[in-house]
């Protein structure tokens, strides 16, 4: 038996234990379907697919234990927890797979692979504008980032323009429907909770791209930017940004090793210009945006100040 397959079963033993449609019930059928799509992406080789499909799961595990409180007598925790036992070492191979390292701890290969996965727990970097100034910096982990971000982002929203639709938190219906696995009404983005938006965020847009592994001066602005305009586009303006200065990567809209080591190089170079060249690009697309569809000027003064925020002196 898999370990995918282990988990799955695993899981779904641990559905008995919650009720039917709860935000418990409602994660963990979500993994279940990405761990599904994580097997037969690795049994035809495509480990990117199965990384990114894998890296899904996890996050969702992990949000639902996070969620629940300690209690050695819960069988759902236990069943979930024995879940992410089987699954955790299958992400570090994958990882190091797609990294150039030996996939050791693939299933079916021994396990000795070293590769290190990213917790929630770790803290990620220091402030921004600290760095930029170089003064003494405390650590700035996630829920920090998320903090600002929710600031930025407001409540519900439903503006008549808005291509995202209903928003809630800078959720979009579209958003929240990935993330719990089925449809959402508007009304469902409307009671959307601040803590589930927390963990949206903190899976999708800095987990699952890797913006973790980028240099720690231009995460927040990446951070941001992959919740502005979605992952792809946002990796995309940082590698043109690297290929125009000197360090060519390819422009696929996924962080890798090339694209970490190209990014930390120019940082190195340029320091915090770098930033406020990222910044430039950011406002280009903007305007951009604008210019194909005019019903969007409407935000576009909001957009220019959530980008120049990052912009340093």
């Amino acid at each position: 038996m898999s370990k995918y397959t282990d988990a799955i079963q695993q899981l779904d033993h641990s559905l008995n234990f919650v009720a039917v449609n709860s935000p418990e019930w409602i994660k963990t059928k979500a993994s279940m379907a990405a761990l599904d799509q994580a097997e037969m992406a690795e049994a035809t080789r495509d480990f990117v697919l199965a990384s990114r499909r894998l890296d899904d799961a996890v996050a969702k595990l992990q949000a639902v234990v996070a969620g629940i409180r300690p209690d050695p007598a819960s069988h759902f925790l236990e069943r979930v927890n024995n879940a992410l036992g089987s699954l955790l070492p299958v992400a570090r191979g994958l990882d190091a797979l797609l990294g150039g390292e030996p996939a050791t701890a693939l299933p079916g290969m021994q396990a000795t692979n070293q590769a290190t996965f990213p917790t929630a727990a770790e803290p990620i970097v220091p402030p921004l504008r600290e760095i930029a100034r170089g003064g003494e910096q405390a650590a700035l982990d996630v829920a920090q980032m998320i903090d600002a971000i929710l600031r930025r982002e407001g409540g519900f929203v439903n503006h008549v323009n808005d291509r995202g639709g209903a928003t809630n938190f800078g959720v979009t219906q579209r958003t929240l429907a990935a993330w719990r696995g089925a449809a959402v009404s508007v009304d469902d983005v409307r009671s959307l909770s601040i803590e589930e938006a927390r963990e949206i965020y903190a899976a999708t847009y800095f987990r699952r791209p890797k913006i973790d592994l980028l240099p720690a001066q231009i995460q927040p602005l990446m951070f941001d930017m992959c919740i502005n305009h979605g992952p792809g586009t946002a990796v995309k303006l940082l590698q043109q940004l690297l290929t125009d200065n000197g360090h060519p990567c390819s422009i696929d809209g996924g962080i890798d090793a090339e694209t970490i080591d190209c990014a930390q190089k120019m940082v190195t170079e340029f320091d915090s210009r770098m930033v406020n060249l990222l910044v430039d690009r950011r406002v280009a697309l903007f305007e951009q945006i604008v210019a194909r569809d005019a019903s969007q000027g409407v935000f576009l003064r909001g957009w220019l100040n959530r980008a120049n925020e990052f912009r340093l002196a």
